[in-house]
């Protein structure tokens, strides 16, 4: 990692890069509107520009300089730049840096703006700040921690502060003009494989079986180009019907356009597409692993050929959950699944140095041991535990490496920024379990609760939205008990074994050492937040938790209804267990044929069962007012307290509005004129 004094100290590797087609970092640790003149310059040099997190000024009026906030990254996967200026000022999210670095070509920079190298670790930013940190507390182990990976890459170049004012002219008063921009021309055919690949898209078309085909590869191999030659060799009459596309943003279709020769690609935006549903002869979905599992299975089931481009990077959206759960999802809908890759670059060149530094530096390449199960016979699991903390893996490479490495492999949502909240955050506990030397299990775990019964209260009303705290403002929000805020909880928010040593009793024997913990630290309760199906259920049904909730909505990424369950400790925990688990059996009686037709009739079964068991005859008259007021002035939890209502009003009519409000409970209107039913319910029962 070289540092420079002076950006001309750049024009050397920039043009070796511009020769080559590899690509560069060039860190400007400096004062932001200082680091800003840096890049502006770099960006005029030549080609196109995408500044995130920079707002717009008088500076860019070309066409062919962007700017976005670093929530719009996955909207332009797939697009190509010349450079990418970063501001991590205010804010920096890994995953976003990941995604928006695959968009720069052969010869191109990431240009990443920070404070001076020495105080960014200190800088109190927006993640700092939703993680509960004081600008006198502010300390990043995760930034400390990135920038030291820097040390081991060619790619990287920091351009510190200037130590002495006549340094202050960082600007190149005499850059010569650079060379031509390497281009990694477009290509008028094919390689062979990408040949290869074409002709197996053209053949299952021919066929028209029920197929589904996953494209999967790293970014910058030619996956859109492919698309756009398989369309084309479809030509305009396709005889099967059409092809069409999808994608999270038709930004990211430039090179499918290009190669597909057609006036235009019959595009739909992902939310006409899943309305209208119109024929095809092949549904094309672009930067799949961006769009909700839930919604890909729509699709899947709505068309007989499917094919799925995506990449491996896993910094998309739904990251693992494409890979480890679409496989198995796919064949339980009963179709084949064809798995197809590329490995050739085509945005640049084969060992690409700034590839290599974001994925080795964000641990996007990280490998566990092969664990072989057979070694070890149960009664030879002498399991040994941990407590770490995130400041000690920022300290210790290898046993972050394992740490990280087994949660990407055995869960479908980590991604790079999962690094930083795993190292930062104050309030989370990471629980780590050896055989030997084998780490093979690990518990992360989140601190909630113990908020003042003022901002408790003006969440349950959906008045106020807290970061974290996940389970604790679902169980105010959505059920309606304000008392969750109120009471310390643990949250286990991934709990995971390394596969090969899975259904042995490892999972359960953690998860009751960190309820033990809990115990000593006399926390109220332990619960959990996760997708339900039957196996995760029936896993901590065992381990004595129970399911006192469950959404009303499918999640986004793995296409099941989130349940919420939960463990007491304490008198009071105990209590808003019984008085949930009663609330939670005539919320589902309720809303059984209105939010939960489509759940699986196990799951259904072992959900209602479990809230029948030694439940309490009902909730008391001020607890259902206490719900009932909430419906009424609330913002938010508009479900839960419905069937309440529906009891306390007699006329018809009012009754099917009710129904009517709960099958489109997300309509404004008819949430309007239920919330003004509850006031009026209210007085009347005061009045009795």
């Amino acid at each position: 990692m070289p540092f420079i004094s002076q950006l001309n100290e750049f024009r050397e590797p920039l043009v070796i890069a511009r020769n080559t087609g590899h690509r560069l970092m060039l860190v400007l640790a400096m004062e932001e509107e200082r680091g800003l003149i840096q890049a502006q310059h770099l960006s005029q040099l030549g080609g196109s520009c995408l500044w995130v997190d920079v707002l717009k000024d008088d500076h860019s009026h070309s066409k062919q300089q962007r700017h976005i906030t670093s929530t719009q990254a996955k909207q332009y996967l797939g697009t190509s730049n010349q450079h990418v200026v970063y501001n991590a000022h205010r804010a920096f999210n890994a995953s976003a840096l990941c995604a928006v670095s695959g968009t720069i070509r052969g010869g191109g920079v990431l240009i990443l703006l920070t404070p001076p190298s020495a105080q960014w670790h200190k800088n109190y930013d927006l993640q700092l700040a939703s993680y509960g940190h004081s600008i006198n507390t502010a300390y990043s182990h995760f930034i400390q921690w990135w920038q030291k990976q820097w040390q081991h890459h060619s790619a990287v170049f920091v351009l510190q502060e200037p130590q002495t004012k006549s340094q202050h002219n960082l600007v190149p008063t005499n850059w010569q003009p650079l060379p031509p921009i390497f281009e990694a021309s477009q290509p008028l055919q094919p390689t062979e494989a990408q040949g290869h690949l074409i002709s197996q898209l053209v053949m299952a078309y021919e066929q028209q079986h029920s197929t589904v085909l996953t494209i999967d590869a790293r970014r910058g191999r030619g996956k859109s180009v492919c698309l756009g030659w398989f369309i084309k060799a479809l030509g305009s009459k396709a005889q099967h019907g059409p092809a069409i596309v999808t994608a999270p943003s038709k930004r990211s279709l430039n090179a499918m356009m290009q190669t597909s020769a057609m006036p235009s690609i019959n595009f739909y935006a992902l939310d006409a597409l899943l309305t209208s549903l119109p024929d095809a002869g092949v549904l094309i979905v672009d930067e799949a692993a961006a769009i909700p599992l839930s919604q890909l299975i729509k699709l899947i089931k709505a068309y007989k050929l499917v094919v799925l481009s995506s990449t491996q990077d896993g910094y998309e959206g739904s990251g693992q959950g494409y890979r480890l759960k679409l496989p198995h999802i796919i064949a339980s809908l009963g179709r084949s699944n064809k798995q197809m890759t590329l490995t050739q670059p085509m945005r640049w060149q084969a060992g690409d140095a700034l590839e290599n530094f974001i994925r080795s530096s964000f641990l996007c390449d990280v490998e566990l041991p092969n664990i072989n199960h057979n070694a070890f016979s149960d009664s030879s699991l002498a399991l040994t535990y941990s407590q770490v903390t995130g400041a000690t893996l920022a300290q210790n490479q290898t046993l972050l490496r394992q740490v990280y490495g087994l949660l990407m492999l055995a869960h479908y949502q980590t991604t790079p920024q999962d690094l930083r909240l795993l190292l930062d955050h104050p309030q989370h506990q990471i629980h780590l379990c050896f055989v030997g030397e084998h780490l093979v299990g690990l518990a992360w775990v989140a601190e909630e609760g113990n908020l003042d019964a003022s901002l408790a209260r003006q969440i349950a009303l959906g008045q106020r939205r807290i970061q974290g705290h996940l389970l604790a403002q679902i169980l105010s929000q959505q059920a309606g008990f304000s008392v969750a805020c109120e009471l310390s909880s643990w949250r286990i928010q991934r709990l995971v074994v390394t596969p090969s040593l899975q259904g042995r009793g490892i999972g359960s024997k953690l998860l009751q050492r960190v309820y033990g913990l809990a115990q000593e630290r006399q926390v109220d309760f332990v619960g959990a937040s996760f997708s339900a199906n039957s196996k995760n259920l029936n896993f901590w049904q065992l381990n004595k938790f129970s399911p006192i909730w469950l959404g009303v909505r499918a999640d986004t990424a793995t296409g099941f209804n989130s349940v919420q369950v939960m463990r007491p400790i304490s008198a009071d925990g105990k209590l808003l267990q019984d008085q949930l688990r009663c609330h939670f059996r005539d919320y589902l009686t309720f809303g059984q044929y209105l939010w939960f037709s489509s759940i699986d009739a196990d799951l259904w079964q072992i959900i209602f069962a479990s809230c029948q068991k030694n439940v309490m005859v009902g909730l008391s008259k001020k607890q259902q007012q206490d719900l009932l007021i909430l419906l009424a002035n609330g913002r938010s939890g508009f479900s839960g307290s419905l069937y309440l209502l529906h009891q306390n009003v007699r006329d018809a009519k009012h009754k099917s509005m009710i129904i009517q409000a709960a099958q489109n409970n997300t309509h404004k209107g008819l949430q309007e004129h239920v919330r003004r039913l509850a006031r009026t319910t209210l007085a009347l029962l005061h009045k009795v």
